[in-house]
């Protein structure tokens, strides 16, 4: 399945570097260089799925199977890389999703995203499910294909499931470890309430993303404006922040500004990417201070920005940042390291999914923004 999508790759992107690009063409490129690296990589063809670690010498298909954290970010790579280029990459996303399937485990009465494929014991993570259902919803609302949003409803259906009324409200991390409420799971909890919203107009979805946004406000936002990592069951806050918690509430400001045409969301979402651009950025172009899966998140955030009020400082750095990270971290074979702001020469002995395939999405994410520019330029 991926053999063929990697030989289509490997010659569309030799036709696509030969011709003269613009600022997005050039973006998708970079992109898709990565998808190409990581099919290489990545791919078990026993197992017909990503690994969770490259295999930089000669080994057996023996390798763990990719976590559902890291399966989500892929997923969102090639959606996007799908939106770009539909010839390319429809099929082998359509593939993907189908693969997905063998994460979903029944148990207490209801289906979810398990951390792998067919786990002896149920280990599902709210915030896992979480990035499923936003990639999903993605996918619906740029294809029609119902079955997209069937299964968004049914991955969020589990993540409401661990919503309970402890400490207010909010829902847990993880499934069998009820210590935390985390921010991770609320944040892209409401984002995913909000674009079922959308793709429904059932009311219930609204609710709850504004029964969480409360919730997350109260209990895990910092006077500064961004977010603690998570809320202990005994009330107290882990005070960690971390760009991608941020990231999600910004986004989710957005959101409800584009449902409820509030101004007051956006003067927010403004307000925390501003604080968040302070502590995470160390210049325009030159990196963020934060693991590029955490950090990927706030590129898309600031995109997110930039889409409703068009200031251009939100794209300057996102894409200036994004040119850092292609002209500085890679290494020879065009891997990239986990941090976005340690420029090195040194091979890594070690390459995860989910660092390659965070910076695939960025990329792609960008470029989608500048080719919404260039047609109408």
């Amino acid at each position: 399945m991926f053999g063929f999508f990697l030989l289509h790759c490997v010659l569309a992107a030799d036709t696509f570097a030969e011709r003269p690009r613009t600022r997005a063409q050039q973006f998708q490129l970079w992109g898709e260089e990565v998808l190409q690296q990581i099919a290489r990589d990545f791919w078990l063809p026993q197992q017909q799925n990503f690994a969770e670690e490259a295999a930089l010498e000669k080994q057996s298909d023996s390798r763990q199977p990719a976590f559902m954290w890291s399966s989500g970010v892929q997923l969102s790579a090639l959606s996007a890389a799908a939106r770009l280029n539909p010839g390319e990459f429809r099929e082998p996303l359509n593939n993907y999703i189908a693969v997905l399937q063998t994460y979903w485990h029944e148990h207490a009465g209801i289906g979810g995203y398990d951390i792998l494929p067919k786990s002896r014991e149920s280990d599902r993570y709210y915030d896992d499910n979480c990035w499923i259902v936003l990639t999903l919803s993605e996918i619906h609302q740029h294809t029609g294909e119902q079955y997209h949003a069937d299964l968004a409803k049914n991955a969020f259906r589990f993540v409401l499931s661990g919503e309970d009324s402890k400490l207010g409200g909010g829902i847990y991390w993880r499934e069998n470890d009820r210590r935390t409420k985390n921010t991770c799971s609320n944040a892209p909890a409401i984002v995913s309430a909000l674009r079922l919203y959308q793709i429904t107009g059932k009311g219930t979805y609204l609710s709850t993303a504004q029964k969480l946004y409360a919730w997350t406000c109260e209990h895990l936002q910092d006077e500064d404006g961004l977010f603690f990592d998570n809320m202990r069951a005994d009330g107290t806050a882990d005070k960690r922040k971390y760009s991608y918690n941020s990231a999600l509430m910004i986004r989710a400001n957005c959101l409800f500004h584009e449902v409820l045409k509030e101004p007051k969301y956006l003067a927010e979402a403004q307000r925390i990417a501003d604080r968040a651009k302070s502590r995470w950025l160390i210049a325009d172009n030159q990196g963020l201070r934060d693991s590029g899966r955490f950090a990927h998140m706030l590129i898309e955030a600031f995109l997110a920005v930039y889409d409703l009020d068009n200031d251009p400082r939100w794209l300057k750095v996102a894409s200036a940042n994004m040119i850092f990270v292609h002209d500085n971290l890679p290494d020879a074979q065009g891997r990239y390291p986990g941090r976005w702001d340690k420029v090195t020469s040194k091979q890594l002995s070690r390459y995860q999914l989910i660092d390659q395939s965070s910076v695939a999405r960025a990329y792609l994410v960008v470029s989608l923004v500048l080719q919404a520019i260039e047609a109408r330029d």
